[in-house]
């Protein structure tokens, strides 16, 4: 690497850690780390637990390792090219640098961060490891593979046609759909697929590309790939194995990189229309404008509501409403999201139901009990959703300064402006019960508890991030606002967590004292309620009292 480049990087990565210290003076900034920095030391403090040993073990390492390698691929490309800050533009493309020493110079901060991976691994997994070192360099290596093919496919994806790579990408989402469910078939025998697509005579549709004599092959293969998973070898053929999966590792971060230089794309080409693009999203969502496709520009007016509800205040969720409606490609993604997130619980539930019919001794609580719990976990769906979803504020950015003047309670105008990305979350988890109630079965308490409790927390990370975006458009110092970077999304991830600690600890202080599930669960309830009622009254606070900057906005 040119001994400038490296100078350039090492101080613009300080500058950047200054930048980050004296950002910790802002209150939201302030707590989000901390809620971190909590959720890390508490990690730390739990290391000691079988839970971490589980998550070590071969089956969820290829499974995170599928993730890890998968995702770099497809968001390398996506990005069409490799994306630089626009100063540093003007002094790389321009400068007596190689495409080499311009590649490198983009992976420079990301082999430190796999360092930093590794040694948060190493903390964190020491005790659970045989060989811990190895293991955590390992990982590092690996790391730095999905950063290398992350940067050689966004090259290549650079030199393609649009028409070519749209077809390529959805290409890639149906292999990476058929990998995961070969995955939870191989390694944790959940099948995806039904019994009947995958018996000897499905297979004939596909003749003659699918032979029945290529179905001698299948037993094999999946003796094979559960062999790999095993854990009954010796221990010499163990450290075998870790030395050449080792070896392989350092072969294949070479690989990749030489892979990277060899494809002969140009870097300054690609990169420069990739962060030109990347600059202009910055901008447009640092001014509160979504980023609305060419085809959905051409877009006719709709006509006015004729629905009282909509009047008043309610122009405002009709507004968002609209706009939902015609951002198609959002609610595209977020179906795709709720897919992937539902078919391993539904999985999860039919392996239950299976075991059930084969005799498992389970009385009807704990059926019930274990239902609930799997239906529970599509609360996290809208953690996954906001960002899809951003017809609130966040897409207003450019109109607080006129919100404001309309003849409406600014609680009622926060409400309104929430309402939308809520509702759509809700309706987008109202389609993963219903998907997962083909196998639960849930008496009324608990259809009851799932109804209000749904609500609450979608209410929750909505308004949270909502308050971030206010607080960050808001004047201080005659300063605008400034973009959100992904360390401040980082801790408005933590932050949006934080929020349910009250709701839970109420829940967990009543369960002790009166060992009632039903009572704990609406104690958590109403807490949760009445954070989410502060949470809105801060908003609208936020919205009537502080002065909106324009030149931030």
């Amino acid at each position: 690497m040119n001994p400038a480049l490296l100078y350039l990087c090492l101080a613009l990565l300080k500058r950047k850690a200054l930048r980050f210290c004296s950002d910790l003076r802002r209150p939201t900034r302030l707590l989000g780390f901390a809620a971190v920095a909590g959720l890390v030391g508490f990690l730390f403090y739990q290391r000691e637990r079988e839970f971490f040993g589980r998550l070590v073990g071969r089956e969820a390492m290829i499974g995170c390792a599928l993730v890890m390698l998968g995702g770099s691929l497809f968001t390398g490309f996506l990005r069409r090219g490799l994306v630089f800050e626009p100063a540093d533009v003007e002094f790389l493309f321009t400068g007596p640098f190689s495409q080499r020493q311009i590649i490198f110079y983009h992976l420079f901060p990301h082999y430190l961060f796999a360092l930093v991976e590794a040694l948060v691994f190493l903390g964190l997994f020491e005790s659970h490891l045989a060989r811990p070192v190895i293991t955590s360099a390992g990982f590092m290596l690996f790391q730095i593979i999905c950063f290398h093919s992350a940067t050689a496919m966004s090259l290549f994806a650079g030199s393609v046609s649009e028409q070519t790579h749209h077809r390529v990408r959805w290409l890639m989402l149906g292999a990476y759909l058929l990998l995961t469910a070969a995955y939870l078939r191989v390694v944790w025998d959940i099948r995806l697929v039904p019994a009947m697509a995958a018996s000897p005579w499905a297979q004939l549709l596909f003749y003659p590309a699918v032979t029945l004599w290529d179905g001698g092959m299948l037993p094999r293969l999946g003796d094979w790939a559960l062999s790999m998973t095993g854990a009954n070898s010796a221990a010499a053929i163990q450290f075998l194995r870790s030395a050449l999966c080792f070896a392989g590792l350092v072969v294949g971060a070479l690989a990749s990189l030489y892979g990277a230089f060899k494809l002969g794309t140009n870097v300054i080409e690609t990169s420069l229309a990739t962060t030109t693009r990347a600059a202009e999203r910055r901008l447009r969502l640092r001014h509160g404008r979504r980023i609305v496709a060419a085809r959905e520009q051409r877009l006719c007016s709709a006509a006015l509501p004729t629905h009282g509800f909509f009047h008043g205040v309610g122009a405002v969720i009709w507004k968002n409403l609209l706009v939902a409606r015609r951002s198609r490609r959002e609610l595209t993604w977020a179906f795709v999201f709720t897919l992937i997130f539902t078919l391993p619980l539904a999985a999860l539930l039919r392996l239950h139901h299976h075991l059930l019919t084969n005799g498992i001794d389970a009385t009807p609580r704990e059926t019930n009990e274990f239902h609930v719990g799997v239906a529970l976990l599509l609360g996290f769906l809208p953690f996954l959703l906001q960002r899809t979803f951003p017809f609130d504020f966040r897409c207003d950015g450019h109109h607080l300064a006129g919100l404001r003047t309309l003849p409406v309670s600014p609680f009622a105008l926060a409400l309104a402006e929430i309402a939308v990305p809520t509702g759509l979350c809700l309706a987008f988890q109202g389609l993963g019960v219903a998907a997962l109630m083909i196998y639960a079965r849930m008496d009324r308490a608990a259809l009851i508890l799932i109804a209000l409790g749904y609500p609450a927390t979608t209410l929750a990370v909505n308004a949270v991030w909502n308050l971030h975006y206010l607080l960050s458009a808001v004047r201080r110092d005659g300063i605008g606002a400034q973009p959100a970077s992904a360390m401040g999304t980082l801790l408005v991830v933590g932050l949006s967590f934080l929020i349910f600690y009250p709701a839970g600890r109420a829940a967990v202080w009543i369960f002790d004292k009166y060992s009632n599930p039903t009572l704990a669960a609406g104690g958590f309830l109403a807490v949760q309620y009445s954070v989410d009622f502060l949470l809105v009254l801060a908003l609208a606070r936020l919205l009537g009292r502080f002065d909106v900057s324009r030149d931030g906005l």
